[in-house]
């Protein structure tokens, strides 16, 4: 029977403009099969909400972060930093870890023009586009896999 267990998600909104938004802002969606109960933690009071699959549910709280559980929680979360959103999916049944949800350093293409990346256990996700212009490129040419660095990545020139 697999451990029921809270996940807690500290993050941050950053963003190119508006880095001093205060208080902070975000959209929940709920891309698994199951109907998730999300509720405040660490210490914040905002009021709990449930998803049904499909929904999404827009917050603000008065902080510059959200602290949050979701149940049941047999769901992985994906957040994309540059829109602010969490993103709930089913998670992989044939998993035996409950606790960590990829490994750092793990990357997977998102379609051609952007890219998952685990960072502490957890997914984020960036557009080709923004990582190649940070690395000193002017453009993207996509996102594929390397069998030079043995995993996926994006491409830039």
């Amino acid at each position: 029977m697999p451990k029921i267990f809270s996940l807690l998600l500290v993050f941050s909104f950053i963003a190119c403009s508006g880095i001093d938004d205060i208080p902070y802002k975000g959209l929940f969606v709920n891309g698994s099969s199951y109907t998730l109960a999300i509720a405040p933690s660490g210490g914040q009071s905002w009021e709990p909400f449930t998803l049904a699959p499909g929904d999404e549910k827009r917050i603000s709280v008065d902080e510059d972060r959200v602290l949050f559980t979701v149940s049941p929680a047999v769901v992985v979360w994906v957040f994309n930093e540059k829109e602010s959103t969490v993103t709930f999916y089913d998670r992989d049944p044939n998993s035996d870890d409950d606790t960590l949800y990829c490994l750092d350093g793990a990357t997977a293409c998102d379609g051609v023009t952007a890219i998952y990346y685990c960072n502490g256990g957890f997914w984020k996700q960036r557009t080709c586009a923004d990582a190649c212009v940070d690395l000193g490129y002017s453009a993207a040419v996509g996102c594929g896999y390397s069998s030079n660095a043995g995993k996926d990545q994006c491409f830039c020139e």
